[in-house]
């Protein structure tokens, strides 16, 4: 009897601990979520005020040729674009890269034919495709692609 005695003993004083410890952790953890949430929620307001949509001007304005005429003069486009970003972050990214962004749409500007800088249907793809040039770019250098949308906002051809 006295070891199933001792036995109980050792029992509830583990058990007593248990619960002591159990509660405390209880209490550590409700501190801590509560210490941590407001900084959680405020991380969360800075985050959707950063959502915000952005404008960035690529200027100057792109001057290009395209090609030759018929009877061997160049052809030109004159572009303005600007990107639309949702973030700070983002748009410092697309400013401080600002030399290689513009470099690839030179160059895709160049490659360009007739039907592509004349159609609203050729504009529409060449748009797309600066859109996924930009973004391979951001991509590379920034790890993640960060321009939302790409938008000519003047356009002309010069034949």
């Amino acid at each position: 009897m006295i070891i199933s005695s001792t036995y109980f003993e050792v029992v509830c004083r583990f058990r007593r601990r248990f619960e002591r410890v159990s509660a405390i952790a209880g209490l550590v953890f409700m501190v801590l979520t509560l210490a941590v949430a407001p900084r959680l929620a405020a991380e969360e307001a800075v985050a959707e005020e950063d959502r915000e949509v952005r404008y960035v001007p690529l200027q100057p304005a792109f001057v290009t040729n395209y090609g030759y005429t018929e009877n061997g003069r160049l052809k030109y486009v004159k572009t303005d674009i600007s990107v639309r970003v949702s973030s700070q972050k983002a748009e410092m990214a697309a400013r401080y890269h600002l030399p290689a962004l513009r470099n690839a749409l030179v160059l895709l500007l160049s490659q360009q034919d007739e039907a592509a800088v004349s159609t609203g249907g050729g504009r529409e793809i060449l748009r797309a495709q600066a859109l996924g040039e930009l973004n391979i770019i951001l991509a590379r250098e920034e790890g993640q692609a960060m321009i939302d949308d790409l938008m000519f906002t003047n356009f002309v051809v010069q034949r």
